[in-house]
Formats: structure tokens, sequence, C-alpha cells
């Protein structure tokens, strides 16, 4: 039995993650931030103040809080670096060069039964949780390298501070701003590995498993992608959710290689 991990980095360029926002992102941020100061404003005058002690007692808790978390994350998951899963941890090092990234970041891996990742900020403190079913589901896909797009999708996060109090909290509200921000992280993280396969790979696998996964006809995901895109019913679908539907992610991610190809 072959117990070594596969190398996952991929080596390229430096990305400036700006480059890569989804149109529309900046404006639907500016309407959150308009909306957070009325609301604010509005609040503090019917409360008669009240809300102002809130925001300010809000730091203490908020530090304890996130210590609570961390000591909990810390406590139950294997934390990744150069000793401990260190093909993980060079992946995360070196996209964290390519994109700029100064701040640190921890990674763990935690026990789930779903196919999930995220990004997370306790305070000053960045933290990617990789499930033990995604790293595996990735490792068994038939390309291992599908690992390093969900890694990729995460940093794209963290360097577009999507993972920040505000923003966090404003994108699962304003759930348009939440979809904008995963096309956004598709975008980066594309840019990133520059192989479309990969990321279409790793897509696919959030939403058949990695099982099923070889035995995928893909001229028909391809598709039906396209026609999740053209239904006009589909944005009706998404209006409730935080995340794009899946074949949507996909059709963005195939149709943005194909504009990119067809333009050089």
């Amino acid at each position: 039995m072959n117990n070594e991990f596969p190398m996952i980095k991929i080596d390229g360029e430096q990305i400036n993650p700006q480059n890569h926002i989804e149109p529309g992102s900046g404006l639907m941020l500016f309407i959150a931030f308009f909306i957070a100061i009325i609301g604010t404003l509005v609040g503090v005058l019917f409360t008669y103040g009240i809300l102002l002690i809130v925001f300010l007692l809000y730091p203490l808790f908020a530090w304890y809080v996130h210590k609570k978390a961390m000591a909990l994350i810390h406590g139950s998951g294997v934390i990744v670096n150069e000793y401990q899963f260190p093909e993980i941890h060079e992946c995360v090092i070196t996209f964290k060069e390519r994109l700029g990234i100064t701040k640190d970041i921890s990674v763990y891996i935690v026990e789930d039964n779903v196919l999930n990742a995220m990004a997370v900020r306790y305070g000053k403190k960045n933290v990617i949780l990789l499930t033990d079913d995604i790293v595996q589901g990735c490792l068994l896909s038939g390309n291992p390298q599908t690992l390093s797009f969900v890694i990729a999708h995460e940093l794209a996060h963290i360097s577009l501070n999507h993972n920040g109090l505000f923003h966090s909290w404003i994108g699962k509200h304003l759930k348009k701003l939440g979809r904008l921000d995963e096309y956004s992280a598709d975008n980066v993280s594309s840019a990133l590995i520059g192989d479309t396969q990969i990321v279409y790979h790793g897509l696919l696998l959030l939403g058949i498993g990695y099982a099923l996964l070889p035995y995928v006809n893909h001229e028909s995901i391809l598709k039906q992608a396209k026609e999740v895109a053209e239904n006009k019913y589909t944005k009706k679908a998404e209006k409730s959710l935080t995340h794009p539907l899946l074949f949507n992610r996909i059709y963005h991610v195939i149709n943005k290689a194909q504009k990119s190809s067809s333009q050089i």
C-alpha cells in the first residue's frame, strides 16, 4: 500500500486577486455599506444610544468567542504544517506567495462527513478548515491536484477579505454578494492553477463525490451546465442561496476559459 501523500502545489507567476473580482461585486459592497451605515444610525437613534454601547462592548465579547473557537479547533483538528501533511503546507505557502498574502494563515483538517472547506477569521487570525472527507475525496478522485483548487479557493476568499467580520456577515444576508464572492474566488483559483480541467474536476467533485466521478459523462455535464445557465428560472432558484448553483459555477469557469483562449 502506498502511503505517500502526493505533491499538489502548483508553481506559477504572482497573481493580483483584485484583477479577478467578479463584475458587480463592488456595487453590491457599496450598497451593503450604505445600508449598514443607515441601519446603524437608525438603530442608535431608536435605542437611545444603547446600540452604540453594544458596538463598543462587542470587541471584548468577540475576543472571548474567538479565543474559545480557536481552542476548540486546535483541540479537535489536526494542524497542517511542515511536519504534518507537509505537501498541503507547501501548497498553501506557494499560493500565499503567488497571491502576495503576508499574514499568517493556519490550516486544520477536521473530521466531518461532508465534502467541504472554509476560510474563517477569528480576530486577526485567518484559518482554513479542510474536512477529512474533502481531502480524501480529492486524493481518491483520480486527480489529487483537485485539492490544490480547494486550497486556492479558500485562500482567494482570504486575499479578497471575504472572511472579514463585516464582509462575511453581509455576504450571509445580502446573498447576491455572497454568490458574487464565490465567483470571484473561483476566478482567482482558476488563475492560480492555470488548468481549467483541475478546477472543473474540483467543482464536479463537490456535486457528485469521488466514488461516482470516474463514471460521469462529461459531455452531458457541460450540456446540463449550459442549460442551467440559460434557464430564466435559475436566478430565481438561486435568490435565497449564498452560493451559486453548482452547474452555474461549472459553466462560469468553462465559459471564462473559452473566452480567454479565444482572445489569445
